[in-house]
């Protein structure tokens, strides 16, 4: 191992510790810029971070969802209306389920 992996071993082991993630993204070229700064502002813990993380959702805030599964949990029971439009639809997925055609194994190569 060379001198460049080591580093770069403690680097992401440093990050790590410090409960960082290391990303990549694509996006626009127009818009890099934009995603740096955010990336920066995330970075640190200032007031700035903060108020950021509540906007697009990254931190908890009374009534709003803390994680993508409290997004699709429901809080509320459905509607008689909405009890019979699950079912519908629960019967059209063990019904697809049992065709053959639309659950074959797809054909595919690496």
């Amino acid at each position: 191992m060379d001198a460049r992996s080591k580093a770069l071993k403690a680097h992401r082991a440093r990050l790590k510790t410090r409960g960082m993630k290391r990303l990549e993204v694509s996006v626009p070229a127009h818009e890099a810029p934009v995603i740096r700064r955010v990336a920066a502002i995330l970075r640190g813990q200032s007031a700035k971070a903060t108020r950021l993380r509540q906007v697009v959702g990254l931190s908890p805030e009374a009534g709003r969802p803390a994680s993508a599964a409290d997004l699709f949990a429901m809080t509320t029971p459905l509607s008689i209306a909405g009890e019979a439009l699950w079912g519908e639809a629960m019967t059209i997925v063990r019904r697809d389920r049992k065709n053959r055609t639309l659950s074959r194994p797809r054909k595919f190569t690496l």
